[in-house]
């Protein structure tokens, strides 16, 4: 019953082993992160616009023309403006990146599992305890012991 007992330890060891090497689960992997295009830069587009306003200015007589020369200006920066709304509106969209799912690791069932037949080897090889079918001492007329009464 011994060898049967170890043989059996030795099995669960080498599978609780395997279990664990085995059927580790798969790393995540990071999903690939893309970037927006970001919108074109227009600094000197800007800048352009305000030399040019610069110039009319300096031109400008009285309140009608400066009232003119501002309304370019305003006019030149807010299309400007709208080229960039556009541009960024209009851009490839970028999906949000997802975070990985990590694997369900089935390690920790099998070993249980592996426990549960560990303890079942383990009952079912252990030694019973023999009964004695012999009758008490004082009905089988030996002497007995002198009782403190």
């Amino acid at each position: 019953m011994i060898v049967v007992r170890r043989a059996g330890a030795l099995a669960l060891v080498a599978a609780a082993i395997a279990v664990w090497l085995l059927m580790a689960p798969d790393k995540p992997v990071m999903p690939e992160v893309q970037v927006q295009d970001s919108v074109t830069d227009r600094s000197s587009a800007i800048s352009q616009a305000l030399s040019d306003y610069e110039l009319n200015e300096n031109r400008a007589q009285g309140a009608p023309q400066q009232t003119v020369v501002n309304g370019w200006v305003t006019k030149d920066l807010l299309e400007i403006l709208a080229r960039q709304q556009n541009e960024a509106l209009t851009r490839d969209a970028v999906s949000t990146p997802v975070t990985p799912i990590v694997p369900n690791d089935e390690r920790i069932p099998a070993l249980l599992g592996l426990l549960v037949l560990g303890a079942g080897l383990a009952l079912l090889t252990t030694p019973r305890a023999r009964r004695t079918t012999t009758a008490p001492v004082e009905a089988r007329g030996d002497t007995l012991l002198p009782t403190n009464a």
